[in-house]
């Protein structure tokens, strides 16, 4: 039985982590992820880095969003005591359009004018030719 053996899969390459990489230029991410050896057995295997950086990640928008709603909840407010500021000034305008128009200060405003209220009830004036028909 002559069987030919197939040479092994050569070994998978060691994963790149190109963030990692590229962070680490401007970061001192080395001091805290990396392999572990004698010197530094503390550190943080790189394959968390990622898993790290969605934690921030969902932290950063969990802030963004309750930001967000403060925001919204201020502004709502605001918009609250306006409406309440011009339903009062709409109140007191009615208030006083609606005493304008009474018999009494009507009276007052064109005693400027040189007019009086006339205090004897009108007349009929009833024609002949009215009351044939």
């Amino acid at each position: 039985m002559n069987q030919r053996r197939t040479p092994p899969p050569p070994p998978k390459p060691k994963r790149e982590f190109s963030l990692f990489n590229w962070l680490n230029r401007f970061l001192p991410l080395e001091r805290i992820f990396g392999e572990k050896d004698e010197r530094h057995q503390d550190r943080v295997p790189i394959r968390y880095f990622y898993y790290f950086l969605w934690v921030v990640f969902l932290l950063v928008a969990y802030e963004r969003v309750g930001y967000l709603s403060e925001q919204y909840v201020i502004r709502s407010l605001k918009l609250k005591t306006e409406v309440e500021d011009l339903r009062a000034e709409y109140t007191a305008t009615k208030a006083a359009y609606m005493k304008s128009g009474k018999q009494s200060e009507i009276v007052e405003r064109v005693k400027a004018m040189g007019l009086e209220e006339n205090l004897t009830p009108p007349k009929k004036i009833v024609s002949l030719s009215e009351e044939r028909e």
